[in-house]
């Protein structure tokens, strides 16, 4: 994985938890601080930045993956999680990638629908 096809891994790794049974949406990962930076880089700029949601990081020790998603209220957040983190993980496999960490966070719970 270069740095040109990160996002590229990125959108796969969105697609494919997407498709994960109770998952309702992804969020934008990274920390308080760094969402407030990225909002003031889009204000100056004056326009909205369209990487991915997804966050995708190549290091010594491998692929590092990091993604806040929603999940359906009637589902299991446990199961949830431990089916799109097996869905990541096979993705990565897949394109013969080491995987140093992958984070999956729980960041909104939607109501029945």
């Amino acid at each position: 994985m270069t740095e040109a096809t990160a996002p590229l891994l990125a959108t796969e790794i969105e697609r494919s938890i997407l498709e994960v049974a109770g998952v309702t949406g992804l969020f934008r990962s990274g920390s308080a601080v760094s969402k407030l930076l990225e909002a003031g880089e889009e204000l100056v700029g004056g326009q909205r930045r369209a990487d991915p949601l997804v966050r995708v990081e190549r290091t010594d020790e491998g692929v590092r993956v990091s993604a806040s998603i929603g999940v359906r209220q009637t589902s299991s957040s446990v199961d949830v999680l431990r089916l799109a983190h097996r869905e990541v993980a096979t993705l990565l496999a897949s394109f013969e990638l080491p995987v140093a960490s992958i984070e999956l966070t729980v960041v909104h719970v939607n109501g029945a629908r």
